[in-house]
């Protein structure tokens, strides 16, 4: 994790079912309403998938805070074979960890 003046700067690998293991960067905004503890996030990232094959993807959403540390993120990604997801993450900032749901969209 690394702070900038975009906001905290997270480099996350996961392995996602389907889509395989996926490397991606997602970029936390500073809160828009500070007390809310919610703002705007985007994410880039390249899924691996099983067969061999590799696709990026980007995309934007939300985050909200979840507990001391810790961020829910929903966004909707734009994968380059023209494919949408959307997706929610659950991170935990302090132990560098990120799990979460991907569904398609069409």
């Amino acid at each position: 994790m690394t702070a900038t003046e975009a906001g905290l700067v997270v480099n996350v690998e996961n392995e996602t079912g389907p889509f395989g293991n996926v490397l991606y960067t997602v970029t936390l905004g500073p809160a828009i309403v500070p007390e809310e503890e919610t703002g705007a996030h985007t994410i880039r990232g390249q899924a691996f998938s099983p067969d061999g094959g590799t696709v990026e993807f980007s995309g934007g959403g939300v985050w909200r805070s979840s507990g001391p540390n810790q961020r829910i993120l929903k966004h909707i990604t734009q994968l380059a074979s023209g494919q949408r997801t959307f997706a929610v993450d659950n991170f935990d900032l302090v132990k560098n960890t990120a799990y979460g749901t991907v569904y398609a969209l069409e």
